[in-house]
């Protein structure tokens, strides 16, 4: 996809200045944008892409972007990025339509895999997604009941300590379960579990909980 373009959207200039030097050394063709509505307003959107966009702006913030966004029609695979990040934002971010969350400053690796996963979403079709999801539901249909109680307490963005106290275990089990998760599902983040959740849902075969031990 030769004409890919990342569009990065902060109101901060110094961030937009760093996030185009790491991206425009790493072969990726950005444009920059420092408000929604000069992205909106743009003549120069005219590649297909992804958008790179703050969470917390002036006027018009990340979330709220991403229902104007809907409205015009602007479906490109969008990553959300703040300074305040933590695993509720990350959730929320997702449920709202975000395919991966960063948090500033982030590592140029982490910035890189998240632009080439919104990428690889434009060369997807729906038959593709549709067994994706179902290898996914094969390994979620793979965990532990409390495995899975760790899975959806993750999703639903409870912290660590939270998960600990409503199950009534310790902090190392439920790193320890929280572990196991990311291992048999063969992924590395909260957000990849809130990815997975909202792939396998609405899947035949799929169930919340189930009587595993």
């Amino acid at each position: 996809m030769n004409d890919f373009v990342v569009y990065v959207i902060d109101d901060d200039p110094d961030v937009l200045d760093s996030i185009a030097f790491l991206l425009n050394t790493s072969g990726y063709q950005v444009k920059t944008f420092d408000s929604v509505r000069s992205f909106l307003e743009s003549k120069e959107v005219v590649f297909t892409g992804c958008i790179l966009i703050d969470l917390i702006m002036p006027e018009i913030s990340g979330i709220e972007a991403m229902e104007l966004f809907k409205k015009q029609n602007i479906h490109f695979p969008l990553i959300m990025m703040s300074a305040y990040g933590d695993i509720e934002k990350a959730v929320s971010a997702v449920k709202q339509g975000a395919c991966d969350y960063l948090e500033k400053p982030f590592e140029k690796e982490k910035c890189i895999k998240a632009i080439e996963y919104a990428k690889s979403l434009l060369n997807t079709d729906e038959d593709d997604s549709e067994n994706n999801g179902r290898v996914h539901l094969h390994l979620y249909n793979g965990l532990t009941r409390r495995e899975k109680q760790v899975f959806h307490l993750i999703a639903e963005g409870h912290s660590g300590k939270q998960i600990a106290s409503s199950m009534s275990i310790s902090y190392r089990t439920m790193e320890k379960h929280k572990a196991n998760v990311l291992n048999k599902l063969g992924i590395s983040s909260a957000t990849d579990i809130v990815h997975i959740l909202y792939k396998i849902k609405d899947l035949p075969g799929y169930s919340k909980t189930d009587n595993d031990s």
